[in-house]
């Protein structure tokens, strides 16, 4: 409760001791006369009625305060986990990406390995292919 509300409540029941008292005061003297004292009586049932009314409306103002503090502690609650919702997303992106792109480097590698492989084949192929016919011109088959 803030000190406002403290202040409030404070002078509110200061001004139900006095309310009171002046009742009290007025039933005294009442009771000599029945007609002011069924006034006296109208008049407290008609103050209970309206203190009743105020008490309850501090209530319901009160239920409805705590109820709104509540509803934007939710709303705050909300709004981190869509924070860290997107940051979640955004981190899986990017870890996306990056496996990605480690992906896309091993592929061009092995594909230039691959390629530096055929070549050296194809060079071993040829080298080999010049020498058979070094040896056939060196050594010609006898021809029947």
């Amino acid at each position: 409760m803030s000190s406002n509300q403290s202040q409030q409540a404070g002078q509110q029941w200061n001004n139900q001791q006095q309310q009171q008292q002046g009742k009290n005061d007025q039933n005294a003297s009442c009771q000599q006369n029945e007609e002011c004292c069924q006034g006296g009586i109208t008049q407290q049932r008609q103050q209970d009625h309206q203190d009743l009314n105020r008490q309850q409306n501090q209530q319901n103002n009160q239920g409805l305060n705590a109820q709104q503090r509540q509803q934007q502690n939710q709303q705050a609650g909300q709004q981190i986990n869509n924070q860290q919702q997107q940051d979640r997303l955004g981190y899986d992106a990017q870890q996306n990406q990056q496996n990605l792109n480690a992906q896309r480097q091993q592929e061009q590698q092995g594909q230039q390995s691959n390629c530096a492989q055929q070549f050296k084949q194809a060079g071993q192929i040829g080298n080999a292919q010049q020498q058979q016919q070094k040896n056939q011109q060196q050594h010609p088959r006898l021809i029947h």
